[in-house]
């Protein structure tokens, strides 16, 4: 089994105000086919065009079969700030690998999104998927369980520990 888990917080003026603490995200069925698709058959060109992982942030509910293009309410890339991240799939996106339980796992770099020039949000959650737009591939989403506002100046810090258990 593939384990993802997050960590969030939401900082204004140097300070954490909201906080999530290594929570277990859900891979969406899309995901589960991208990973024993590309781990057992060699077929990450199939997924990984760019060849890195994307963080963003959506407001509303997912399922199974949410695919990228059907994420509800993403912020619009390019205002106040806001824009999916990249995450490397090297140790440069992922520089933590270590054990961790007696199982291996590797450990995202910081992801950051700050809102500038006005307010980023709602959202209520993350997800994890192989595009800066919405032709790649969702894996995985959190749901953070409440709504948060990222506004004028805050900032929403992510990582992303993945192992397999």
């Amino acid at each position: 089994m593939i384990e993802q888990r997050w960590s969030v917080k939401q900082v204004r003026l140097g300070s954490v105000i909201w906080e999530i603490e290594d929570r277990k995200n859900r891979l969406v069925d899309q995901g589960e086919r991208a990973i024993v698709d590309t781990f057992y058959r060699d077929k990450a060109t199939n997924y990984f065009g760019m060849t890195n992982f994307y963080v963003g942030m959506y407001n509303g509910s997912i399922s199974e079969s949410t695919i990228l293009s059907t994420l509800p309410s993403e912020p619009t890339s390019g205002v106040y700030g806001y824009t999916r991240q990249v995450i490397e799939r090297s140790d440069t996106g992922f520089p933590t690998l270590e054990k961790h339980e007696d199982d291996w796992r590797v450990v995202s770099k910081e992801i950051t999104f700050t809102a500038s020039g006005g307010d980023i949000g709602p959202v209520n959650g993350a997800f994890l998927g192989t595009s800066s737009d919405n032709t790649g591939t969702l894996i995985g989403v959190l749901a953070y369980g409440v709504e948060r506002t990222i506004i004028d100046g805050d900032s929403i810090i992510l990582t992303v520990k993945c192992k397999m258990k």
